[in-house]
């Protein structure tokens, strides 16, 4: 049999490429003498005809790194990671802005730088402004207060719950019992109302029956 004729079966054999099909140089006659595919199986198993291992390629390794669950941190999407950013910014320019630190003047163009996506983050900008004269090297920006929202008028405020075995709960549990040891002592010292006897009631008589009237 030709030499490709049996590469060709061998790699029908194989489930691969016939580039990827080897026979062994020192044993090529034996191999010619294959008549048929269970001859070429025989030369497989004695390892006369073997396949070629598959090269691999660095570029699908990266891609297995870079795989779902190789990620970490917060997976935040770049349209809303670009919100967050310039919204910040704008909120650190007008809070400069409004404490009168910056030149006039100025704030329409670092708006636009802000908009342009020049700065990093708002570390980025402040050194920018003190850099290039808009603001003073030794200002700091006062950091925003946290105020609670008013809830709607009329409503009470919302008490956090007490834990079971605080001080605080162990104090007002105490304070419960005793009123209510007082309303049972007070029962026992009043004094019962008097018992007034009815009148006992007169016995009814029975209407007399005339003679020849059945009952």
């Amino acid at each position: 049999m030709a030499i490709a004729t049996i590469r060709r079966l061998a790699a029908d054999i194989m489930n691969v490429g016939e580039n990827k099909v080897r026979i062994a140089p020192d044993n090529v006659k034996e191999a010619e003498g294959a008549l048929t595919r269970a001859d070429v199986r025989g030369l497989i198993d004695k390892g006369i005809i073997t396949r070629l291992k598959p090269q691999g390629r660095a570029s699908t390794r990266k891609k297995e790194r870079r795989s779902v669950g190789k990620r970490r941190g917060i997976m935040i999407p770049p349209k809303v990671a670009w919100m967050m950013k310039v919204r910040a910014q704008r909120r650190l320019l007008r809070a400069i802005s409004s404490d009168g630190a910056l030149k006039k003047g100025t704030k329409r163009s670092v708006y636009g730088k802000v908009k342009s996506g020049i700065f990093r983050n708002k570390k980025a900008m402040l050194s920018y402004l003190k850099d290039n004269g808009f603001v003073a090297k030794d200002y700091e920006p006062k950091k925003p207060v946290f105020q609670k929202k008013a809830g709607k008028p009329g409503t009470p405020p919302k008490q956090k719950p007490v834990p079971a075995g605080s001080v605080q709960n162990r104090a007002g549990a105490a304070q419960q019992k005793q009123p209510a040891m007082q309303n049972k002592a007070a029962p026992a010292q009043q004094q019962k109302p008097a018992v007034v006897a009815r009148p006992a009631a007169a016995p009814q008589q029975k209407p007399e029956q005339k003679k020849g009237e059945s009952r």
